[in-house]
């Protein structure tokens, strides 16, 4: 196979990989006509289980995925001016790129597989290799935090219409009280304390261009967003821009330097707002602009094994933002959980989410439920075991974990470094891990260029 040019410098060569970014995400979006017909038959009851047309993961040309990726990585590999230390983190990053692109071969063969055999070797392959990319369910977890969720719902004195679904959901994931929960870490009030105050100083100057206001569209928010890029970042983000867009949230795209939001967002309020500046903006931007000015330019889009302590990053400014703690992606994780150790279908694990959902909403001396409360409850059930089993509408994917253990490993890594103010400034020097030995010997390794 034919090397790129060696007078293309490896900047110019990153720059180039990351255009063969697998796109999961966009590509694990079924076809829109197709996802309304079979949610309206599957709501119905007319099929048990959805069967989507996934059109951009079928249209996705994986062998020259495949070759553009692993050509351009061996020009990388082999360049001259490459710094030896950090052979090895491109190399990581070329065999993630390899990885995800499989997952998509494989979800894709695995849609259109017929013989029960070979569907099978299929979803074996699929989720070891989806294991090693996101890692799984811890099932300890997973059961403590459903058995919590099952104990409050029976300790609650709801009407007949509540006691009927709390009955059926029991039976459905059989239930036993009493059956004990294990202990999950929290942080000491200390360590949240000392984070609520980081928080105020790193993103005081971004929040202050918040305006007070009950809520704000997609323009207000794109508006804000423009401004506390163009104001707070200056020259550091330089080709950075925000789009208002088609989108499901809103998103930032380190590789494409683009915050998207979505076009039809109406309601968010000014305390959520304040979240996203600080989750958005405030790390997974942030990150990129740091990493992006040392001299391993991976740190701009993340190193190997990243993904956790970006979004548990994330969430946990959030959360120290508001001075309080509570586990995050919970849902995520039962879901999870539910497919994974249980077994359960898309249809089994609706039927649990949208119980799951109304029972958790009632409070208690609640005579009855409402049709409203039930449908609202089965549109969100059925989005949510969709986003689970997005690209094949029956393998778990587990990207969505990185909520419940990224935001859990971060504040244990903030609990161990409580007070030392430059260890917390490698939590935010590119997009890595800082509580992963390799990747702090690798920041420490690097340079402001």
């Amino acid at each position: 196979m034919e090397h790129l040019k060696q007078t293309e410098n490896i900047a110019g060569l990153f720059d180039q990989i990351l255009e063969s970014e697998p796109k999961l995400v966009t590509n694990y979006v079924p076809e829109k006509l197709s996802a309304e017909q079979q949610k309206a038959d599957f709501m119905s009851g007319n099929i048990r289980n959805p069967n989507h047309v996934y059109d951009r993961l079928d249209s996705v040309n994986i062998e020259k995925a495949f070759h553009s990726i692993e050509m351009t990585g061996r020009s990388i590999l082999d360049h001259t001016d490459l710094d030896p230390r950090h052979a090895v983190v491109y190399e990581e990053f070329v065999e993630s790129y390899l990885k995800k692109t499989r997952l998509m071969e494989l979800a894709r063969e695995f849609n259109h597989a017929e013989e029960p055999d070979k569907k099978a070797h299929l979803r074996d392959e699929y989720m070891r290799l989806n294991v090693e990319l996101y890692g799984e369910p811890d099932k300890i977890t997973y059961e403590s935090l459903l058995q919590e969720k099952l104990e409050n719902i029976s300790h609650k004195d709801i009407g007949e219409a509540g006691m009927h679904i709390r009955g059926e959901l029991f039976d459905m994931l059989d239930y036993v009280p009493g059956a004990g929960q294990s202990e999950r870490f929290k942080p000491s009030e200390d360590t949240i304390e000392w984070m609520q105050g980081v928080v105020e100083a790193l993103y005081g100057d971004m929040l202050a261009h918040i305006p007070q206001k009950p809520m704000f569209t997609s323009q207000e928010v794109s508006a804000i967003f423009t401004e506390i890029i163009e104001q707070e970042f200056g020259e550091s983000a330089q080709g950075w821009r925000v789009d208002i867009e088609d989108a499901k949230a809103i998103n930032v795209k380190t590789a494409e330097k683009r915050i998207v939001i979505p076009e039809d967002r109406v309601d968010i309020s000014e305390e959520k707002l304040k979240g996203l500046v600080v989750h958005e903006l405030g790390v997974h931007m942030l990150r990129s602009i740091i990493g992006g000015e040392t001299d391993l330019l991976p740190l701009r889009t993340g190193l190997n094994d990243y993904y956790d302590a970006e979004e548990g990053l994330g969430v946990v400014m959030e959360q120290a933002l508001k001075g309080e703690f509570r586990e995050s992606g919970v849902d995520h994780y039962i879901t999870a959980g539910l497919a994974y150790f249980d077994k359960k279908d898309f249809r089994d694990l609706f039927e649990a989410k949208w119980r799951l959902s109304v029972l958790g909403l009632l409070g208690d001396n609640e005579d009855d439920v409402t049709d409203e409360m039930i449908t609202k409850a089965k549109n969100s059930a059925y989005g949510s075991v969709m986003r689970s089993l997005r690209g094949t509408d029956e393998l778990p994917w587990f990207k969505d974990l990185a909520y419940y253990n990224g935001a859990s490993d971060v504040w244990k890594h903030l609990e161990n470094i409580k007070g030392d103010d430059l260890k917390f400034t490698f939590v935010l020097m590119g997009k890595a891990n800082s509580a992963n030995r390799k990747h702090e010997r690798i920041l420490l390794e690097t340079r402001t260029i």
